[in-house]
């Protein structure tokens, strides 16, 4: 319809454009003296024609739009259908919803009705069972938990020693080989110290100028060296006694010095003491090398080369420090290198591990807590320092050098004949041990033994109390327990023994 208009508009432009050039074609005409009439029908003729081409034109668009609007009125038909199609289908669902709606109302309510029913029913149940049993819920409750912990313990004790085997099948051969491999490799020789040295004389000459007039010369050494000097204990023996090894090394050198030379005084005392001390300093320095040689640290700091030089002059349960150490950096060496450790790291921790015992007459500390304040001092790498105080496992071990240092010092303390107790210590640990079985078993316990110089416990317990399965769990408690609780050398093996015994008397 816009177009039509369009035409009809452009039509009349035209006529007017048309009356306009006959306007000045009169004109021009009057001019050139045409007739008038000439001009009128050609004029006519010429806007009859224009008509005539501007009516089929409309015509034409008129056609062509009534078409377009056929064709839009159909496709809105189809529309309209579609969504009269979607619309009873919409309906027909929401129909079918709300019929299944009202059903789950219904279904809902069943099931409260139910469920009330259900409830009702276990309460009389269960006022039934309380009446046939003759139990209330609490006492039934009581009843159930102890069997499932009986159950439990069973289970327990199952584990336990499916856990065991487990293990001993998997780690036995490959721990046996590499503790004897390493055990092997380093077999060191043992000698027991005492806090006595003896020196042989010719005759009690040498004895009476030793003394000196009124004990001058003795009371003289005792005073210089810090040791005791014993005359009359045996013949031709001088004793020097001391707890400090360095102390009585010092002296047993000054005294020889002192017997070879002959002249004894206060004067030749103070001489031959302060000599051995200078021999000594050297034998420290000396002793240090070797260790540090044997740890392979050749720039080790000199402060350290003296301190861990000191070793060999001090003893632990009757064990030589220097000779304890080097065992324990062969023994660390060769578990370092089994399981692919940190071989160099470990050989030095081994190295430093009881160097604090050097230092425990000064400061009052665990040696393996001094151990570690030292390697701090002289600012050495925190692993390493972790691995040198976690040796007896009150501290943390971070790495796997830290627990090579542990073992390897267990494996040297352990060793039969290695070290020696005092009776005070031996009884202490033996006493340790049984208490600390006992915090475990209480009532259930009858008697406890520490045998076999307290590597073997045996715990006799109460066989109407304890059940074997209780005994396995027992026996692993109580291991436990030891493992944290108490120091000693070696294993503990614990033996838990559950024994019933009938007896009648014939008469």
């Amino acid at each position: 319809m816009d177009t039509i208009l369009f035409v009809l508009v452009a039509v009349v432009v035209t006529a007017a454009i048309v009356v306009v050039l006959l306007r000045y074609a009169f004109k021009w005409v009057n001019v050139k003296n045409i007739p008038e009439k000439d001009i009128e029908e050609a004029a006519k003729k010429l806007l009859s024609k224009k008509f005539e081409e501007a009516e089929n034109e409309v015509s034409n668009l008129k056609e062509r739009e009534e078409k377009r609007l056929m064709e839009l009125k159909r496709e809105s038909s189809e529309h309209e259908e579609i969504l009269i199609e979607r619309e009873k289908t919409l309906n027909k669902r929401s129909r079918i919803l709300d019929g299944k709606s009202a059903d789950l109302e219904v279904f809902e309510k069943q099931i409260k009705e139910t469920s009330k029913r259900i409830e009702n029913t276990r309460v009389q149940l269960k006022t039934e069972l309380e009446k046939i049993s003759g139990l209330s819920r609490e006492e039934a409750k009581e009843k159930l938990m102890k069997e499932i912990e009986e159950d439990l313990k069973s289970y327990e004790a199952k584990r336990i020693r499916q856990a065991e085997k487990n293990v001993e099948a998997v780690a036995e051969e490959s721990a046996q080989k590499i503790l004897v491999e390493s055990m092997q490799r380093v077999a060191t020789d043992y000698v027991g110290e005492t806090t006595t040295t003896s020196i042989k004389v010719e005759d009690e000459k040498v004895k009476g100028r030793v003394i000196g007039k009124e004990g001058r010369n003795i009371r003289a050494f005792e005073q210089m060296t810090g040791v005791d000097v014993i005359v009359d204990e045996s013949p031709n023996t001088i004793a020097l006694s001391s707890f400090d090894p360095l102390r009585r090394e010092i002296a047993f050198v000054a005294m020889k010095k002192l017997i070879g030379d002959g002249r004894i005084h206060p004067g030749a005392i103070e001489e031959c003491v302060r000599k051995a001390k200078n021999e000594i300093s050297q034998e420290i320095k000396k002793n240090g090398q070797i260790l540090a040689e044997e740890a392979g640290w050749p720039d080790i700091d000199v402060g350290l080369l003296k301190l861990i030089g000191k070793m060999k002059y001090r003893t632990s349960y009757g064990q030589s420090l220097m000779s304890h150490t080097i065992e324990v950096i062969r023994i660390a060496e060769v578990l370092a290198a089994e399981i692919g450790a940190d071989v160099d790291l470990v050989k030095k921790a081994a190295l430093l591990h009881d160097v604090g015992k050097v230092l425990t007459h000064r400061i009052d500390s665990p040696h393996h807590h001094i151990s570690g304040q030292v390697a701090r001092k002289y600012c050495l790498d925190e692993k390493l320092v972790n691995a040198i105080e976690a040796h007896h496992m009150d501290i943390e071990p971070q790495t796997s050098e830290a627990v090579v240092i542990y073992l390897a010092d267990a494996i040297s303390g352990a060793r039969p004949g290695a070290r020696k107790d005092s009776y005070e210590q031996y009884i202490q640990r033996i006493e340790g041990i049984e208490n600390a079985a006992k915090e475990v078993g209480g009532d259930k316990i009858e008697e406890v033994f520490a045998i076999r110089a307290g590597r073997e416990l045996r715990v006799v317990v109460k066989p109407t109390v304890v059940s074997d399965d209780e005994a396995i769990v027992m026996a692993k408690k109580i291991a436990e327990n030891i493992e944290k609780t108490q120091s000693y050398p070696g294993n503990v093996e614990v033996s838990v023994i559950r024994e019933t015994r009938a007896v009648e008397v014939a008469k």
